[in-house]
């Protein structure tokens, strides 16, 4: 019960706020955003455009300045939408979709001020007081949380309310039953944006989630890592791998059952999050193995982070359904540093592994700092790491 609670406040939080998204959630979703954003810019700009000659035939002398206000508009989506083609940071695409409803909603103020402020329900200049209900319709096609939803919200709220004020109508029975109708279809439409997003946030779960320890499978975490490498390189920073094999897991599945194999793992996977930094990366590479990758790590505090973890796993007391004593495990780990620009991540990787090879003879439940000097494998055993990283 208590674990099904904090699951489902866990996805609770996540849809309410993107504080506890990770950061490669955080590049996918910038990714879907952008593209979505930069195409209703375009397509908004175009509309306001083709929109002029039916205000010039049923608006007489309101046309002129109308039409001044949709070529400004124009120009200003169509440069929010170039702008935010050049970048993929989700501040970026937040403050895009901040530059675009401000810009939507000043234009609905300033088009409603041309008018005169309107309010009547049988004249052509009305369709003006419906542009916040439009607004807030197009958002549907953006995964937001409900924060960054009701944030956009309060800005067409606003400017409706400030409208409404100066046509005198804001105390009308129409106004408060647009005012209904408009509330509940901002409901629907956070619904439908948060929706959106649970099922972005399940999908890359699926497609990047280890479903048994909840960190990053092989793909995803090899993914990260190449990239974060290749940034820490450039700044000719040390980074550092902790090559990571539970010694005699198989013993565990053999003697007590895949089902405490899987315990152990989960509780491996909790002691080694308890030890790693923000900026860490840590997965599951496949069977009993993980890695860890260190950004900004010297070889030294690899080895600090090494002693802590195995330190960790030694004071585990593994509580498993069916067995009288709590299930104790040991791990082995192999370390390698990057301290070269000219280095590559398959061969680091390949250094880690080499290291674990040498931990593993040496009698496990220790680690082991690669050396250049030292091979420790035949050419035939060892792991094609290049093929895995690209």
């Amino acid at each position: 019960m208590e674990l099904s609670l904090s699951y489902y406040k866990a996805q609770l939080g996540e849809l309410l706020t993107a504080k506890h998204h990770a950061s490669a959630f955080s590049t996918t979703r910038a990714t879907y955003l952008r593209i979505r954003i930069v195409a209703l810019c375009y397509l908004w700009a175009a509309l306001c455009v083709l929109w002029i000659p039916v205000d010039a035939l049923l608006l007489d002398q309101a046309s002129a300045p109308l039409a001044i206000l949709r070529l400004k508009l124009s120009a200003v989506l169509f440069f929010i939408g170039w702008l935010t083609s050049q970048r993929s940071t989700l501040n970026a695409c937040r403050n895009a979709i901040f530059a675009l409803v401000v810009s939507l909603n000043l234009f609905y103020v300033l088009t409603n001020h041309a008018l005169g402020y309107p309010h009547s329900i049988d004249a052509f200049s009305y369709c003006y007081n419906l542009l916040p209900f439009v607004y807030v319709v197009i958002l549907t096609i953006l995964p937001l949380t409900v924060k960054e939803s009701v944030c956009v919200m309060l800005i067409i709220a606003v400017s409706q309310i400030y409208v409404d004020a100066q046509s005198g109508a804001l105390l009308s029975f129409e106004t408060f039953t647009l005012y209904w109708l408009q509330t509940v279809v901002s409901f629907l439409v956070i619904w439908a944006q948060t929706s959106k997003l649970h099922m972005m946030l399940r999908l890359y779960r699926h497609a990047t989630l280890d479903p048994l320890t909840g960190i990053y499978n092989r793909r995803m975490l090899l993914r990260l890592a190449k990239r974060d490498f290749e940034n820490t390189r450039t700044k000719s920073r040390p980074y550092s791998v902790l090559l990571m094999d539970l010694d005699r897991f198989k013993r565990v599945n053999d003697r007590y059952g895949h089902h405490a194999g899987d315990i152990v793992l989960q509780a491996f996977t909790q002691a080694v999050q308890e030890t790693q930094r923000k900026s860490d990366i840590f997965g599951r590479f496949g069977g009993e193995e993980f890695i860890l990758f260190l950004p900004k790590c010297s070889a030294d505090n690899a080895q600090h982070v090494a002693n802590r973890i195995m330190a960790r796993v030694r004071d585990m007391r593994i509580e498993v359904d069916g067995l009288s004593e709590p299930l104790k495990v040991t791990t082995s780990i192999g370390i390698s540093t990057s301290l070269c620009k000219d280095d590559d991540l398959s061969v680091i990787l390949e250094q880690a592994d080499q290291a674990l090879f040498k931990a593993k003879n040496s009698g496990r439940d220790q680690s082991s700092t690669y050396d250049r000097v030292d091979e420790v494998k035949e050419e035939g055993q060892k792991r094609p790491w290049l093929e895995l990283v690209n």
